[in-house]
């Protein structure tokens, strides 16, 4: 009855049953944000009906889970405003979330356009018609007695739910604080994963610690 070991290969995978973690600032799972206040005022707020029957809840700006079976194994699912794809920004970086070594250290999930032309603004998403990569940003300067090493694969969706995964990278953290796909496979069309509904994209990092990742060749 006990999980099978982990082996390099285990991002190939679906992950394990995953249990969700709350994040800072955001608010409980189930609980929508800013109901159930007292606004302390006399009248209560009329209904508002703006927004039609039709209208979406957005998903969290950022949801990590973690395996149940395989505490080591974790995914970060990140929602992205598909207006960023028309902006002039050189990156756009994610909430911060932890990825536990010996300790706990804190990450950032980070997307850069395709570099069209080095003048001004030709690195943008607007220029790069909303291509470009993620790369996995570690916030902290790390001694390899952390043992710092880190197995991850990458995916983008319309849902955050599909994955889309490339990659089975292997990583440490203490000899680079940054690190993205192979060549080949850094290049993402985040045009193709908008959601017109949430109006938003999902990138997801999974990532395994431990014995798996440090052992993985």
């Amino acid at each position: 009855g006990s999980a099978p070991t982990p082996t390099s290969g285990a991002p190939s995978a679906p992950a394990p049953a995953l249990n969700r973690i709350a994040t800072p600032g955001e608010p409980p799972h189930g609980t929508p944000s800013g109901q159930g206040q007292d606004e302390g005022g006399d009248l209560a707020a009329p209904p508002d009906f703006s927004l039609g029957a039709e209208s979406v809840p957005l998903p969290p700006v950022l949801a990590r889970t973690q395996s149940i079976t395989q505490p080591q194994v974790q995914r970060v699912r990140w929602r992205i405003d598909a207006r960023k794809l028309k902006a002039t920004d050189r990156e756009h970086v994610s909430p911060v979330f932890s990825v536990q070594f010996a300790r706990d250290v804190q990450f950032k999930v980070v997307i850069r356009p395709k570099a069209i032309h080095e003048s001004r603004g030709g690195n943008s998403f607007k220029k790069a018609k909303g291509r470009g990569t993620v790369e996995l940003r570690c916030l902290e300067k790390l001694d390899s007695s952390l043992s710092p090493v880190v197995m991850f694969r990458i995916g983008a969706s319309q849902d955050g739910a599909s994955g889309n995964f490339r990659g089975e990278v292997r990583h440490d953290f203490s000899e680079r604080s940054i690190c993205g796909l192979p060549k080949d496979e850094e290049e993402w069309n985040f045009t193709e994963f908008v959601n017109e509904q949430l109006q938003s994209f999902f990138v997801c990092v999974e990532i395994i610690t431990g014995a798996a990742a440090v052992s993985a060749q």
